[in-house]
């Protein structure tokens, strides 16, 4: 399958300019308040690496200029923390690819009180931890704007957290709007190929895609699919939140990050988490096993 369909898809769609530019903003508060990133989420690295040298950079005029560091001190000591948290995190996230130990390539971290409820043996819903995303983690941010601004008379840090907490509401608002549209699609396609399949005439009409051309071998196996085969195909696509062309690669990655919300071992042991995990093995499986076509 993966010869027939050589060019994975985007796992998570975007607005390209403005969903970069407000992760890059966010990300400054991010790594304060999250811990355990994918290797993905940590994009664009080249600039967080340039804005961590122009930073460093900074901390050194600041620390050597008469005058200058007790006006920037608070900016210096939290841009600083920042970077050397950005940089662990990426280290972590970096070798746990390089040995294949990375299961969450596009996950966004794990908020700390989200880890200590679990510690505590609660486990928050899938919602919970959505509704903290939007509304609790922008909160924290604003507080802590507030404070900095009325107790300690903080004027440039405090103006730069009261920037950063929107910009993290508005990414979070925007990444729970792209995952709501990927499964209304998802549905969709899912029930449309259910109703093709459980409908006798649209099984017996189809035929089976033909190869482009004979002399490639890989290219007459794929064509070989049945059409009960193709629409099973386009459903467990579906159910992975993968778009055509298919890859394996691609659906190993999207069940990687979908399995998280509803495996029984971090969440709770349910009638449907145990159904939706079922699903997403079927899945995966079914795209590993047509993995050599």
């Amino acid at each position: 399958m993966i010869d027939r369909q050589p060019q994975p898809s985007t796992p998570l769609a975007r607005i390209p300019f403005l969903s970069a530019v407000l992760h890059c903003i966010a990300m400054t508060v991010i790594v304060y308040l999250r811990f355990s990133f994918g290797f993905t989420y940590l994009r664009p690295r080249s600039v967080f690496f340039v804005f961590s040298w122009a930073f460093v950079l900074f901390f050194i005029y600041s620390w050597i200029e008469p005058g200058v560091w007790p006006e920037y001190r608070g900016v210096c000591l939290y841009g600083m923390g920042a970077v050397i948290l950005y940089l662990l995190n990426f280290l972590t996230a970096f070798f746990l690819e390089l040995y294949e130990k990375g299961e969450r390539e596009y996950y966004s971290g794990t908020s700390y009180p989200i880890r200590l409820m679990r510690l505590a043996g609660s486990f928050p819903s899938a919602r919970f931890e959505m509704n903290w995303h939007i509304w609790g983690e922008p909160g924290v941010v604003l507080l802590a704007a507030t404070a900095l601004r009325l107790l300690f008379g903080e004027r440039h840090l405090s103006t730069w957290l009261f920037v950063v907490a929107p910009c993290f509401c508005f990414k979070e608002c925007l990444n729970y709007w792209f995952r709501i549209r990927q499964k209304k699609r998802g549905a969709e396609a899912i029930k449309e190929a259910e109703e093709q399949i459980n409908t006798p005439a649209n099984n017996s009409d189809v035929e089976a895609p033909k190869a482009a051309r004979k002399q490639n071998v890989k290219q007459q196996r794929a064509g070989t699919m049945s059409a009960a085969e193709e629409l099973q195909e386009r459903r467990f696509a579906a159910l992975l939140e993968t778009e055509p062309p298919f890859s394996l690669e691609q659906a190993e990655q999207n069940y990687r990050r979908l399995i998280k919300d509803c495996h029984p071992d971090p969440n709770d042991d349910s009638a449907e988490n145990n159904r939706q995990t079922a699903e997403l093995n079927d899945a995966v499986e079914f795209f590993r096993a047509r993995s050599w076509e």
